[in-house]
């Protein structure tokens, strides 16, 4: 009403300027000039005003030409037939102006609406289908409805619902008030919406729609500053955009679904192998042992037999060993994942060390070649754990090392990486295992289930290195652990 008030009083000022100019220069301007001059307020008032406006305009403008301008002056009396055509003519062109005016803005605006719902819908579309997973989905569609709709917009997840108690998540963008559970759980036990257009809670301070038309748990939308004079094309609007999400949802929830059933089913089927596989591979020395233990009953059995025997028995054994501490220490690093482990710097060099100590005292026919061609880099991390991947990489490579060249060991800082390299010139892989599934490998050797290749990745993860296995140039494997460099930070003097 104050809208219309002021638009009327505008255009009554601007009519009486008009009036006062023409009165001013009526001899110069002639009727024509000041009925052209009264049309031009006219048309201003429907391009500027409401339609009712325009036309009270117009015949505010008819009965200032009439009393001032029309013989006899300064009355509505009219003398002659000629002056009421004039006057009717003008009321008439300046009603049919103010409807025209009125028309082409309407279909301007619709045209600009047009355009920017069109606009909308291809953004909402691209929103849709680029969605990698459903928290950006429905973070970058609120987005994009609150910029449109110039309104708060959030999203209710139902977590899990039981007999007694329901648990959501609440995505908001804005200040969304957090919506009353009892309207939650109603819309979630009967799928409908809940605004003044459904007649169902119509008294509610913001709409809720399902993203289901059915009883079920699926998200509901939640619309915030809802006034009392909302249009119904904005709540159609709205919800057609929400029939668009929902679809989104169901396939990128399917998709989550689908993922995690087959990653449940590869971790399945790697532990049945894992299982399979430690079950074959123990079983063989355990027979051994079992087997050369019976014989060792026996009497008949010269010195350089039974010391043979025992030397099996002490193999399989230490076989055994080294497989058990490997299992055991698999579950220990996956058990501490998540937990914080001590660190600090390392030498290369002194990790090498003790890692061949260990294998000289075992075999001291063994032969290893070491390269520290970087002797200044360190390395970050737990020593004892550093020393087990390299033990393991060692002993891979000794069992599947053939010929009389040494197996060599390389240390050399690249960019910023710390490369510890161990190479072998056995037979290598049939195919190179896949490193981010590391559980259970194939080689050409009958003896082995990767177990200290597995641990070897978990420690390298630990330490947020990275593991790779190649073939080597001239034959044979090239493992490699690659360590992120670290700037060493020195105790301040005090």
């Amino acid at each position: 009403m104050q809208k219309n008030s002021l638009q009327f009083m505008g255009m009554l000022v601007l009519l009486v300027i008009t009036t006062i100019f023409n009165y001013a220069f009526f001899n110069t301007l002639g009727i024509t000039g000041v009925t052209l001059l009264n049309l031009l307020v006219v048309v201003v008032a429907a391009y500027f005003c409401d339609f009712a406006i325009a036309t009270l305009t117009a015949f505010l403008a008819f009965l200032s030409i009439n009393y001032f301008f029309t013989e006899p002056r300064y009355t509505f009396e009219i003398a002659h037939l000629q002056s009421w055509v004039s006057l009717i003519c003008f009321l008439i062109v300046s009603v049919v102006i103010a409807t025209l005016v009125k028309q082409l803005q309407f279909q301007t605006f619709e045209a600009q609406l047009a355009s920017q719902r069109a606009q909308f819908a291809r953004t909402l579309a691209e929103k849709i289908a680029l969605a990698a997973d459903i928290d950006a989905l429905l973070i970058e569609t609120c987005q994009l409805l609150q910029s449109e709709f110039h309104k708060p917009f959030g999203v209710v997840l139902c977590n899990h619902a039981m007999n007694t108690e329901t648990h959501y998540r609440f995505v908001k963008l804005a200040d969304v008030p957090e919506p009353d559970p009892r309207l939650l759980k109603w819309v979630w036990e009967n799928g409908k919406a809940i605004s003044p257009y459904t007649e169902y809670w119509a008294k509610s301070a913001q709409w809720l729609l399902p993203f289901s038309r059915t009883a079920n748990h699926e998200p509901i939308l939640i619309v915030g500053d809802i006034g009392n004079d909302e249009p119904i094309e904005t709540f159609n609007a709205i919800k057609s955009c929400v029939d668009q999400i929902s679809q989104a949802y169901q396939r990128l929830n399917s998709s989550e679904k689908a993922k995690h059933a087959e990653l449940i089913a590869q971790e399945e089927a790697i532990q049945s192998a894992l299982l399979a596989s430690i079950s074959h591979d123990m079983r063989t020395p355990l027979t051994s042992i079992l087997g050369a233990a019976t014989t060792l009953l026996r009497t008949d059995l010269d010195h350089t037999q039974s010391k043979y025997l025992i030397a099996l028995i002490a193999s399989q054994a230490r076989y055994l060993a080294t497989a058990t501490e490997n299992i055991l220490s698999l579950v220990r690093i996956e058990s501490s994942a998540g937990k914080q482990i001590v660190m600090d710097w390392q030498s290369p060099e002194e990790m090498i060390g003790i890692a061949l100590q260990q294998f000289q005292e075992q075999d001291a026919s063994l032969e290893i070649e070491v390269h520290i061609r970087s002797p200044e880099a360190l390395i970050k991390g737990n020593i004892h754990l550093l020393t087990q991947a390299l033990c393991n990489l060692i002993d891979n490579a000794k069992h599947a090392h053939i010929g009389t060249e040494p197996i060599m060991i390389d240390v050399v800082k690249i960019d910023h990486f710390i490369h510890l390299t161990i190479q072998d010139r056995g037979a290598g892989f049939v195919e190179l295992p896949d490193l981010a599934q590391i559980k259970k490998f194939g080689t050409t050797k009958s003896r082995g289930f990767g177990l200290g290749l597995a641990i070897v990745q978990a420690i390298a993860t630990l330490h947020n290195a990275q593991f790779t296995i190649q073939h080597r140039e001239g034959g044979g494997t090239c493992a490699t652990l690659s360590f992120p460099t670290q700037i060493l930070e020195l105790p301040h003097a005090g």
